[in-house]
């Protein structure tokens, strides 16, 4: 899915012995697969009651519930021994994005993760039990619906760049050629990626694309999608309103357990979506090469290595596991190291809030 800027270890199955070093995991992952954001306007496929299920748009699919509760049980398994089967409050916190999908997903993911068992039955035959997903911050877990004016001038202006008019220019023809097949009017990156969300989805479905799709689909419109991403974190200070306020929490979390186990519930799992997961992976030293996949899992660990504080991150994509290297940092990146390596994007939340009023 992605380039390695750093070192990457692929990996099948880590043994619940490895946990014995385990001190706390953060989580965050994209939302299981969904309809479709927007239909074009030619899309044999747009009548919802006939193709969807009645679904809306951008409405999670029962595979994705499917994929979020076998990520669960991946979880479930991977953390034997180390998370309570049975669901404590003081173990984990879950945070989402205001969104359906979101929702939804770590409903689903929580379903495998926690199983009902003893004292968590509560109804016979109800392989389900209630567990509480809490909204998070939008200043943290970023979205567009939060308003930041330097991000979003930052966004204008990157959008202006010789970069992307260029790159706008370079695919004129294309967006000439899709615009008349779709009977729409697509002259830019934003545009050109919801054609490529309706059209991946759809195949994903098992639905026959159109014929003339297949000039430009998979590339280079799958290309073009990515560099959409691309522009999000276009540089470093992007990236710092982006996903700096989210990572410095990731670190301030491990620090806090560092200091008092009892203070914090030691799984952190949040609901989020692509962007927050490419802006993460760009801001570690990560350059995804295809679009977000959904489902996508991370997980920060915090271990002690030989009386050392380390951070493992992992990536699950498409049902393998990779560990990934933190700015090129060892694969157990001592934790004071990965604050440094970061520092160039970190950020606490009242200094972002100040910076994004700075237009």
């Amino acid at each position: 899915m992605f380039k390695a800027a750093c070192l990457i270890l692929s990996v099948a199955v880590v043994n619940a012995t490895s946990n014995d070093n385990l001190i706390s995991v953060v989580q965050i992952f994209r939302h299981g697969q969904r309809t479709p954001a927007k239909f074009y306007t030619t899309d044999p496929y747009k009548d919802i009651d006939t193709y969807w299920r009645g679904l809306d748009f951008a409405q999670l699919t029962n595979e994705g519930k499917r994929q979020h509760y076998a990520l669960g049980q991946f979880s479930r398994k991977r953390y034997a021994g180390w998370l309570p089967e049975v669901y404590n409050k003081r173990d984990i916190y879950v945070q989402t994005t205001d969104v359906d999908r979101t929702h939804m997903s770590a409903q689903a993911n929580l379903n495998g993760l926690y199983p009902p068992k003893s004292s968590g039955v509560w109804r016979k035959n109800v392989n389900w039990q209630p567990i509480p997903i809490h909204p998070g911050d939008p200043r943290v877990l970023f979205t567009f619906r939060y308003g930041c004016p330097l991000y979003n001038k930052l966004l204008v202006q990157a959008d202006s760049s010789e970069e992307f008019k260029n790159l706008n220019k370079l695919y004129e023809s294309m967006f000439k050629y899709i615009s008349e097949y779709t009977n729409s009017s697509i002259t830019n990156l934003s545009e050109a990626y919801y054609l490529y969300d309706a059209l991946h989805i759809e195949e994903q479905m098992g639905y026959p694309l159109p014929s003339w799709t297949h000039a430009v689909y998979p590339e280079p419109i799958r290309t073009l999608a990515l560099t959409l991403f691309e522009k999000f974190v276009y540089d470093d200070q992007m990236k710092k309103l982006f996903t700096g306020t989210l990572l410095n929490d990731i670190i301030e979390h491990f620090e806090a357990i560092i200091a008092d186990p009892t203070s914090t519930p030691k799984y952190q799992m949040m609901s989020g979506h692509d962007s927050n997961i490419y802006s993460i992976l760009k801001s570690v030293g990560q350059t995804p090469t295809k679009p977000v996949p959904f489902a996508v899992s991370l997980w920060f660990e915090l271990r002690r290595v030989n009386f050392i504080h380390v951070v493992q991150l992992w990536m699950r994509s498409n049902d393998k596991l990779t560990q990934l290297s933190i700015k090129g940092c060892e694969l157990n990146c001592p934790l004071t190291k990965v604050k440094t390596l970061l520092s160039d994007v970190l950020i606490d939340l009242e200094s972002a809030e100040a910076l994004c009023v700075k237009v």
